[in-house]
């Protein structure tokens, strides 16, 4: 047992050198890499019920640059919603790019909710509002800050959806898309 803990002391003694050179700041740098990524694919996701429990706005499609536009009056337009009823949907205002959306998986989705789904050929997800339910269970939806509906949106099956937005952090994403921008990568 003696002999146990004189190996262990010299074992911490000589990391404790090794600690203070480069070598000590490239093995914390790893192992931090390590526990961020165990903790966003399996604790969060667990939490969280999803796959993808932290997302990063990189486009403005879900902003309010012209909601009286792009937003209010698209909806009235083409299904008859009025501002009261679109204003009490979930994060009326939107949010912008750079913010970081906290997803959370459900068994349901209603009208008004943001969700996070997968289209194939699209590298990263789309995080747009459901903005009707279609008569066979699929949803429809759209950015608040575009103009129309893309041809993806009209029927977005529930296996596509990897959840819905329950918390925004500001500005949170802007690493991301700062990468994003600088090396035109989506990840």
């Amino acid at each position: 047992m003696v002999e146990r803990k004189k190996k262990i002391k010299k074992i911490v003694k000589k990391w404790r050198e090794i600690e203070k050179t480069w070598i000590g700041d490239v093995v914390y740098a790893i192992l931090g890499l390590i526990l961020a990524y165990v903790t966003y694919h399996y604790i969060l996701a667990f939490i969280f019920n999803t796959p993808t429990p932290v997302v990063a706005v990189v486009s403005s499609s879900m902003q309010h640059d012209n909601p009286e536009v792009t937003h209010y009056k698209w909806l009235e337009e083409h299904f008859g919603y009025n501002r009261s009823y679109i204003d009490s949907w979930p994060f009326p205002n939107g949010f912008s790019v750079g913010d970081m959306p906290i997803i959370k998986g459900s068994k349901e989705y209603k009208v008004g909710d943001i969700i996070v789904y997968k289209v194939n050929g699209v590298r990263a997800p789309i995080i747009h509002r459901i903005v009707k339910i279609n008569e066979d269970g699929t949803y429809q939806t759209k950015g608040d800050n575009n103009i129309s509906q893309f041809p993806y949106e009209l029927k977005v099956r529930k296996e596509q959806i990897y959840g819905k937005v329950i918390f925004i952090i500001p500005k949170l994403g802007y690493v991301k898309v700062l990468i994003n921008r600088i090396f035109g990568v989506m990840w």
